[in-house]
């Protein structure tokens, strides 16, 4: 179905109160396919029915969970992870994974399967990787798992004073870039997945730089200014001096500009439309161009916001009540250029649009959809049943906790 408005708010309906959802009678699907495509038409746009398409439902338990990463889907069950090839959801492999504490990633890089774990209620971390579809533990280190690349057969973990990298195979160090006492070091890239630098901040003032792939020096600099705070933002490096910030050019450590902003408490979006966005720890933002520094806008009513295409998609820090979750920002003007009602984002699409869900009346049930910034538009894919609101996209799946703890996905291309 294709909803296209001309105004800015997307409003879908509500399922009247009368239609029996809760009893679920034979033609139940049919009816509340029909009524969609009549509230859709009623909204402003035209509609258009797309053919359902069942998920692909996986069974498990409250205690286990799923993580996307990138083509593939892992499923954590307790001491087993089933690893899904996406959209096609074939079984590639299953993995045991013996060690002990609470799974909060995972990464197939080559043939080893990386499990980055917390082992307690202060934070603490450590790494295992274990032998993709096997039972053999590879190694296990006490540091945490920041990214793997399988290209270069490493792993990238982070210490208490160090960035360590290690072999995926036997997990011995290869080489380290050491944090000086009371400097500071930070992953810095382009991209989502392995970083491209790493970046130091020594308490002298001192800015370094290294290949996080091989580990050579790149760049060092003096500065006159002790040291601060550092936020790589893309390629771009912005470090705290006297009445506001530097910015540097990544890796070489250019210097670019000086803004004296204020910036203070605030942290910053690594990739934000062509901009750089910082945001205030309690709310509002600025954002700067980053060709001089100088301040673009500044408001105090979003929360948080992340690039769409060559739009931002802007959150609200004031969810209650109808005010709609997501609205559309010119990143240069911070003009508002309107909203998607009721929707709410899931994850980036191809096209520079986005998948977003809103809830279809009852308490466990969503429509989907592909969601375009540039003109409000929404490409309604689907309606998903029994869904505890616990929904994630990626690999071209949605992929959704249902009410019974099952895992259902389904395709979206």
């Amino acid at each position: 179905m294709k909803c296209t408005v001309t105004h800015a708010v997307i409003d879908l309906g509500e399922v009247p109160a009368e239609l029996p959802l809760r009893r679920r009678p034979v033609p139940y699907r049919a009816l509340l396919g029909a009524l969609s495509a009549v509230l859709l038409v009623l909204a402003g746009g035209a509609a258009r029915q797309r053919t359902a398409v069942a998920p692909t439902v996986i069974p498990a338990r409250l205690a286990d969970t799923f993580i996307l990463d990138g083509e593939r889907m892992h499923l954590v069950e307790g001491q087993r992870i089933t690893t899904y090839e996406l959209p096609s959801m074939r079984v590639l492999t299953r993995t045991k994974a013996a060690a002990s504490g609470t799974v909060n990633s995972v990464e197939l890089a080559g043939e080893a399967m990386v499990v980055g774990y917390q082992l307690d209620a202060n934070g603490t971390q450590d790494t295992a990787a274990y032998l993709a579809g096997g039972d053999r533990l590879l190694w296990r280190r006490p540091e945490r798992l920041v990214a793997t690349s399988a290209a270069d057969g490493i792993a990238l973990l982070s210490g208490d004073r160090a960035d360590i990298v290690v072999d995926l195979a036997t997990g011995r160090e290869r080489w380290r870039v050491t944090q000086p006492a009371n400097g500071y070091i930070a992953e810095a890239g382009s991209g989502t997945g392995y970083p491209d630098w790493l970046v130091v901040l020594s308490d002298a003032g001192r800015l370094e730089t290294y290949d996080a792939h091989t580990g050579r020096q790149l760049a060092a600099v003096p500065r006159a200014d002790r040291a601060g705070v550092i936020w790589p933002v893309g390629s771009f490096l912005l470090v705290s001096a006297e009445g506001g910030y530097d910015a540097y050019r990544l890796p070489e450590l250019r210097r670019l500009w000086h803004t004296e902003a204020d910036l203070s408490q605030s942290w910053m979006q690594n990739d934000c439309a062509g901009v750089i966005c910082t945001f205030r720890q309690q709310s509002g933002m600025t954002v700067l161009d980053p060709a001089d520094g100088h301040v673009l806008w500044v408001s105090d009513r979003w929360a948080y916001a992340e690039p769409v295409g060559r739009y931002l998609l802007a959150v609200s820090s004031a969810l209650e009540g109808d005010v709609p979750p997501l609205w559309v920002l010119d990143p240069r003007t911070g003009k508002q250029l309107g909203n998607f009602g009721a929707w709410r984002g899931l994850g980036l699409a191809p096209g520079g649009r986005f998948y977003g869900q809103r809830e279809a009346g009852d308490r466990y049930q969503l429509y989907y959809g592909l969601l375009d910034p540039a003109d409000r538009s929404v490409d309604v894919l689907g309606w998903a049943d029994r869904v505890s609101n616990s929904c994630e996209t990626g690999g071209g799946v949605l992929a959704c906790r249902l009410v019974d703890a099952s895992v259902a996905v389904w395709p979206l291309r």
